[in-house]
């Protein structure tokens, strides 16, 4: 079966390292064959791909891009509902999870109260359409606990979850049962490492397995504390920092970083990342005072509701006044991912003065 869809073109003495990368960020449209034309090659994209965003990526202004028919690269069924069709009744086809945490060679699902008795064929479906994942899991409850972590439940494929997690070329230990790591941070952890100067002091201040941390010395030579109360992380990180070549520095800590900041650093930081969008709110003092005058704060949180932006940057600018700050600067507000219904996970970009 045949899809129109948009590509880029590209020379085909590329085509290998752009394919790879345009499958880390999931931009590429795997089940559909690369065609060839004259010593260039046009590989196809999922449908709503921009051009700025990969222009952003191949750090290129000229790309050529287009739309045309390309040949499905996939024998037998090509999603889910296709897999499934027989086996579930149409309406239960209709709570099917539409989208899934990819990790590595592992796929995590989260299966609906509805199919819960058909976890199992659900798994198996999945790995009949998407046989490069390995393993295939299902969310059990909610991350919880401070080391922010879940259970799950094999569905299908190898009983694992530790995986290496790719992004941007950037290699990631992941343990899912011990460590939290979420890889629809993928572009806030190449977004705020971009930011990082040569030189820079970064306190990364919930690092879990480390993904800010790594892009941003993979990047920048800039210093990186990395702070986690969980040392299974930490483990990881360590892990990480020895399958990339850095050329900045990271000090993995395992601390509680109420505990550890303010003993440790005072008015001497320039940026500090606070990804604990359910806990953050409890550390704005601790990184207030490690902020030097002008410093910058990562900052998430959730919000809800029709402007979840104006509901973050009002907290946060009460909570950095709390802490005997003035108003801070907002240099960028934004919504990271959706939550639940009508919830997100926020970021706002702050100057500390």
């Amino acid at each position: 079966m045949s899809r129109e869809l948009p590509f880029i073109k590209i020379p085909a003495k590329k085509g290998e390292k752009v394919r790879k990368l345009l499958q880390e960020v999931q931009l590429l449209a795997k089940n559909y064959k690369i065609q060839a034309e004259g010593v260039t090659l046009l590989i196809p994209l999922q449908p709503d791909t921009k051009v700025e965003k990969i222009r952003a990526l191949l750090e290129e202004d000229t790309i050529e891009m287009g739309t045309r028919l390309f040949e499905s690269a996939i024998e037998g069924p090509r999603t889910l509902a296709e897999a499934l069709d027989g086996v579930l009744s149409p309406r239960e086809i209709g709570f099917l999870p539409r989208a899934y945490d990819l990790i590595g060679d592992i796929a995590v699902l989260e299966i609906p109260e509805e199919l819960e008795v058909h976890s199992i064929h659900i798994g198996n479906a999945f790995r009949s359409v998407h046989s490069n994942f390995s393993t295939v899991l299902a969310k059990r409850g909610a991350i919880t606990g401070a080391t922010r972590v879940r259970e799950y439940r094999l569905l299908a494929g190898v009983d694992k979850t530790r995986t290496v997690h790719t992004e941007y070329g950037c290699r990631i230990a992941v343990d899912l049962a011990t460590a939290y790591f979420s890889p629809r941070l993928l572009e806030e952890h190449n977004r705020v490492s971009d930011q990082v100067d040569m030189g820079e002091v970064v306190v990364d201040m919930f690092t879990g397995v480390g993904p800010f941390a790594l892009h941003i010395a993979r990047k920048q030579n800039a210093r990186v504390i990395a702070i986690d109360i969980n040392p299974l992380a930490i483990e990881l990180l360590h892990e990480s920092m020895a399958m990339n070549k850095l050329v900045g520095t990271i000090e993995p800590v395992v601390a509680d970083a109420h505990k550890y900041a303010p003993v440790n650093f005072d008015h001497d930081v320039d940026r500090v990342i606070m990804n604990h969008p359910s806990g953050a709110f409890e550390f704005i003092a601790d990184a207030c005072q490690s902020l030097r005058e002008g410093g910058i704060m990562h900052y998430y949180d959730f919000g809800a509701g029709e402007s979840p932006e104006d509901e973050i940057v009002s907290n946060v600018s009460r909570l950095v006044r709390a802490a005997g700050k003035s108003t801070p600067e907002i240099l960028h507000v934004r919504r990271v991912r959706d939550s639940a219904p009508y919830e997100y996970q926020m970021v706002v970009d702050l100057v500390i003065s």
